[in-house]
């Protein structure tokens, strides 16, 4: 087996030079401890979740007994709509009409 000379002496050398430092981390003020920051999405995102999670909580009884219904239909397989009513739906989401 035959390794090729290295051409460029300075790169040996260069690594020699890195090869003999050191490496220490520097020391923190608070070692030992962890530190979480999070992003203003992230804070944005948390807080969107809480208002829609209280959207929730606050339907009337009527509202949860119809949602319950319609999730026992389609675990049924007995939930349908008509095409025609999906047909309007989306007209009248296009027009902006209701």
């Amino acid at each position: 087996m035959k390794i090729n000379p290295i051409i460029n002496p300075n790169i040996a050398r260069s690594y020699q030079a890195n090869s003999s430092r050191s490496v220490t981390s520097p020391q923190k003020p608070n070692a030992g401890r962890d530190e979480v920051t999070f992003s203003a999405e992230a804070l944005s995102f948390k807080k969107s979740l809480q208002e829609a999670r209280e959207a929730v909580e606050t339907r009337t009884p009527e509202e949860k007994n119809r949602i319950d219904a319609i999730k026992v239909a389609v675990q049924n397989g007995t939930y349908s709509v008509s095409s025609e009513d999906i047909a309007d739906r989306i007209l009248s989401s296009v027009l902006g009409s209701r």
